[in-house]
């Protein structure tokens, strides 16, 4: 995976311990892949054994007219022979260095590149400086794959639109696929590939909706046509299959269902490498911005009749994972009955699973545990109610199990579970859990070889080892040989916002620090400090403590306002005080559709349900209205409140506040 460059932080001395440095941190290889920089609408194509995605570019400028709000100047492209380690070759495109396109537009859209008799073309969309249309399509050719691409002098003439597609069928004739709305089209092109042949046709045999992103591959004597598709609130990607390049296409249905938290668009394409078939696509997950994205990747399969099952876009993606990693819970390959949802640092976004419960089941598939010998595995958890069991299975059955212990609100801790059998080569993980209550959180898991100990440390604290950095930012755990005659001191910073540092010693809290033993595990758990609200007070709907689904955005009133609420979402508070019956609720929403509805429950997402508040539309997204109701029963002491958004398709409202009285 590539990396982005990790941000130091200003850091204090606040706590000493002793220990003997070792291993190095790895890097993984999972959704999203590439992480340097945004990219989005990715083209994948093998080229001499070696897999090249081209992606376009997204990046933040001044809203361009006619741009959607998208800026998008270059385009990259990427390698892999592993499809774990990806090599940045550097922009093959830019825009100001292509002739015939408008300066500093920003108007690089999705791309493609295909191979013929030893040169490569790259083909993509730009704004035209001429203003004959919306986006014209250009060529570069390139003796190489990475480049460099020297561009045509021109666009191609007689088509305009966005999202070109090569096919080049088994005879050598070239189809170009392109545009965006209602209908598709394709259009052969000459030998030079950089001139049409003949007139462009509409693909026949698609749905009906917004459609774009054209990717057209061939299997088995079979012509699949996909394409991202907009029949509701954001693009699902889907295809049709044909007997013809040209169409007619049958559709036949989905293969990724569409985003619901925000992201809107979609593209992909689909690509055959070393006997595997995979579907690289984008989502926003790194930035929750719908103009920056990064791509991800996911093998697919095919029924005995060709047709594609529709598959679950993971967070486990298509790159190796050792068992000496870290393996992040988040990027799993199945989730069931919990959630995934952003934790905000100071530099950096961290993903954890949350709302788990006894039906709670986590899948991370294909986990290389290779000859070495694991003592355990260390699990970085949060629990504020009740921690219940932790049981991890792998092929063979449970190899490790553990009580989780209840912790503080907003505390992190690592939890060893000793391994009960050797675990070798390739493994699917499986994590279950018992007595949970519904407010557990798993952040990542590591296995600890024998001999070794851990160190773990909260994301706040940044630490030295003899003045030199020893774990920072995200890297919070670190492996150690124990040294029982050589002791030096780890020097940890000051905690922020009123915290304190609790350290753990194997579970037990210790106020001093003692050498390592193997299998130890050192734990430097921040509690932090907890923000209660009186519930009779304007309560900030961005002041949850849970959530699932919606965002948060710049609020006209002032601060964050929850947005991009959709059917099924919700928001909890545990930080509520109710030190008087309350018997009425008040609620701020803006709508600029037909709004919804709010329920409002007590102590879980399928507690009780003492209020339900319709949302008109208020004509705009931040034209606030109030909205209140008397409670179906009174809350007299303090409980978990939940509130559950309702209502059909698409973005129903924004809210504000909430307020009891």
């Amino acid at each position: 995976m590539i990396t982005p460059s990790r941000i130091k932080k200003n850091r204090q001395i606040g706590c000493c311990v002793a220990l003997i440095l070792a291993f190095p941190l790895y890097t993984i290889a999972q959704n999203p892949f590439i992480t340097n920089r945004y990219t989005a609408d990715p083209t994948a194509r093998v080229f001499n054994d070696t897999l090249f995605v081209y992606p376009s570019s997204d990046t933040v400028c001044n809203l361009i007219e006619e741009n959607n709000g998208f800026c998008m100047h270059n385009y990259h492209v990427y390698s892999t022979t592993d499809l774990t380690h990806w090599t940045d070759h550097g922009h093959i495109v830019e825009q100001n260095s292509v002739p015939w396109v408008q300066k500093n537009s920003y108007g690089m859209w999705a791309p493609d590149c295909i191979r013929k008799d030893g040169r490569y073309y790259f083909y993509f969309p730009a704004i035209p400086a001429d203003g004959s249309a919306f986006r014209r399509i250009g060529v570069a050719i390139a003796q190489q794959p990475t480049g460099p691409f020297v561009p045509e002098p021109d666009y191609i003439q007689g088509i305009g639109g966005i999202d070109p597609n090569i096919f080049i069928d088994d005879d050598g004739r070239t189809y170009l696929y392109f545009g965006g709305g209602e209908q598709l089209n394709v259009v052969e092109l000459n030998e030079d590939l950089v001139s049409i042949k003949g007139q462009v046709a509409v693909v026949q045999g698609l749905p009906a909706g917004y459609k774009e992103g054209s990717f057209v591959f061939k299997r088995n004597g079979i012509y699949y046509f996909t394409f991202p598709h907009a029949p509701g609130a954001s693009e699902e990607i889907a295809y049709a299959m044909g007997k013809s390049p040209l169409g007619p296409f049958e559709y036949q249905g989905v293969i990724i269902d569409r985003w619901t938290d925000g992201c809107w668009t979609n593209h992909h394409s689909i690509v055959e490498y070393r006997g595997q078939w995979y579907i690289f696509y984008h989502h926003f997950e790194t930035s929750y911005s719908m103009t920056r994205r990064s791509i991800c990747a996911d093998k697919i399969s095919f029924n005995p009749d060709g047709t594609i099952p529709k598959i679950h876009a993971t967070k486990r993606g298509i790159g190796q994972i050792s068992a000496n990693q870290t393996i992040q819970a988040d990027r799993y390959s199945l989730l069931l009955n919990a959630h995934t949802a952003p934790q905000h640092h100071e530099a950096f976004y961290n993903w954890v699973i949350k709302d788990i419960t006894d039906s709670t089941r986590i899948r991370v598939d294909e986990i290389d545990f290779g000859q070495e010998d694991f003592a355990g595995v260390v699990a970085y958890v949060n629990a504020p109610t009740e921690g219940g069991n932790l049981q991890i299975r792998a092929n063979d059955g449970v190899i490790a199990s553990a009580s989780l212990p209840k912790t503080h609100l907003y505390q992190w801790v690592a939890v060893y579970l000793p391994l009960t059998k050797k675990v070798k080569g390739l493994q699917n993980l499986e994590f279950t859990f018992e007595n949970s209550s519904d407010d557990v959180q798993l952040d990542w898991i590591r296995f600890v070889p024998k001999g070794i100990a851990a160190i773990v440390k909260s994301y706040e604290l940044e630490m030295d080892y003899q003045n030199v950095e020893f774990l920072s930012g995200q890297n919070n755990i670190r492996l150690t040989k124990p040294d029982m005659t050589s002791i030096n001191e780890l020097q940890c910073g000051e905690v922020s916002n009123d915290g304190r540092i609790e350290i753990r010693l194997n579970g037990e809290t210790r106020n001093s620090s003692s050498p390592l033993k193997a299998n130890d595990i050192l734990d430097f758990s921040v509690i932090g400090k907890e923000h209660w609200f009186s519930a009779f007070d304007t309560i900030k709907a961005s002041a949850y403590t849970n959530m699932n689904g919606i965002s948060t955005e710049p609020c006209w009133s002032g601060g964050q306002n929850v947005a991009f609420i959709e059917n099924g979402d919700y928001i909890e508070f545990n930080n509520l005080i109710f030190d008087r019956p309350a018997r009425n609720i008040e609620v701020s929403v803006a709508s600029e559709r037909l709004g919804g509805s709010i329920e409002i429950r007590k102590d879980n997402i399928k507690g009780e349900v003492i209020a339900t508040i319709d949302v008109p539309s208020t004509g705009g997204w931040q034209n606030w209205n109030s909205r209140h109701i008397e409670l179906n029963t009174p809350v007299n002491e303090n409980h978990k409140i939940v509130v559950m958004f309702n209502g059909g398709d698409g973005f129903l409202f924004n809210l504000d506040w909430i307020r009891f009285y």
